[in-house]
């Protein structure tokens, strides 16, 4: 009876121990996977910080202004060139009293109002 006891007390611990040992294993497995995906995430932050600051020296507008300088003509434009609200109403055909209202505002307001309207008539037209 005591061998049978012994060998039985054995086989568990056997087993015990093969479980603790699966675990260990399972737990530095993950760890090493845990490690990795830090690695991972701190290359990809390194990386988006780098995409950042390139995005931010090709949006320098010193820079994009020599580049327009350099390969376009354009200038900046003078009061002469800007249309008000009405001089574009009556330039493109919009009904300038339809841009009027009882409130008071402001050429840019209007402006936006009357690209607006044309907007709804270009579309209307081209259906």
């Amino acid at each position: 009876m005591i061998r049978i006891t012994t060998i039985f007390l054995c086989i568990v611990l056997a087993a015990a121990a093969f479980g603790r040992y699966r675990a260990e294993v399972s737990v530095r497995e993950l760890r090493e996977e845990i490690d990795r995906i830090e690695t991972s995430q701190v290359e990809e932050l390194r990386s988006i910080q780098m995409l950042r600051a390139e995005i931010a020296y090709l949006e320098n507008p010193e820079r994009l202004a020599k580049i327009a300088e350099a390969k376009t003509e354009l200038r900046p434009s003078n009061g002469e060139q800007v249309l008000s609200a009405q001089e574009f109403a009556a330039a493109f055909g919009v009904d300038a009293q339809s841009l009027e209202t009882d409130a008071p505002q402001s050429d840019i307001i209007l402006n936006a109002m009357a690209m607006a309207q044309l907007t709804e008539i270009e579309s209307a037209n081209a259906q």
